[in-house]
């Protein structure tokens, strides 16, 4: 099923933290780059569009064959993410000009996705590679969220039995760590 959108809706559909245009299919792995540090950020999810120029104008996709397309991106993608991926790919119309989008979604259970053997993270509307000092501390902290407690202060040694502290951001609802001294919780081992 193709979604259509129109132009307007397309332009209003900036790239940001959790979106990236790629001009065309030829540009594959720089995007699929940008797609692992999208889910990799906090928000855990992205979306790339192919067929989309730098101003947001819909250029659409070669009109070869698109379900071979498809299969190509679905294929690139489970061969090369670690661990796999989740996605979905949708065929999306704009006058008249077809283009692809692949949208990821990170499971909370998993620290980080690798791509090509790297892992990337968003920041704002750009990706770097993170070091191997990174991911453990992003694997330590993405942990963290996974568990129920007991929690201890890494500045004041607090204990607390359970942990029901919560912020809300326009990205959702999140699990807060923070002490009242300025200190962090972490479970206890």
């Amino acid at each position: 099923m193709i979604r259509r959108v129109n132009a307007e809706h397309l332009k209003q559909t900036i790239e940001t933290q959790a979106v990236e245009w790629k001009n065309s299919l030829s540009e594959k792995a720089e995007a699929m780059e940008a797609l692992d540090a999208m889910v990799n950020s906090d928000i855990a999810k992205g979306l790339v569009i192919f067929g989309v120029s730098p101003d947001g104008t819909a250029r659409g996709v070669d009109p070869g064959d698109l379900d071979k397309a498809q299969r190509s991106l679905t294929q690139h993608i489970r061969y090369k993410f670690d661990p796999p991926l989740i996605h979905t790919i949708e065929l999306v119309e704009c006058e008249g000009k077809i283009m692809i989008g692949v949208r990821a979604e990170r499971n909370r259970d998993i620290p980080y996705h690798e791509y090509n053997g790297r892992a990337w993270i968003r920041e704002g509307s750009s990706k770097r590679q993170l070091s191997v000092q990174e991911k453990k501390q992003l694997t330590r902290r993405r942990d963290r969220d996974q568990r129920t407690g007991p929690w201890k202060c890494d500045r004041c040694g607090s204990l607390v039995g359970q942990l029901y502290s919560f912020v809300f951001t326009d990205q959702g609802m999140y699990k807060t760590h923070k002490c009242t001294c300025g200190g962090e919780y972490w479970p206890v081992n």
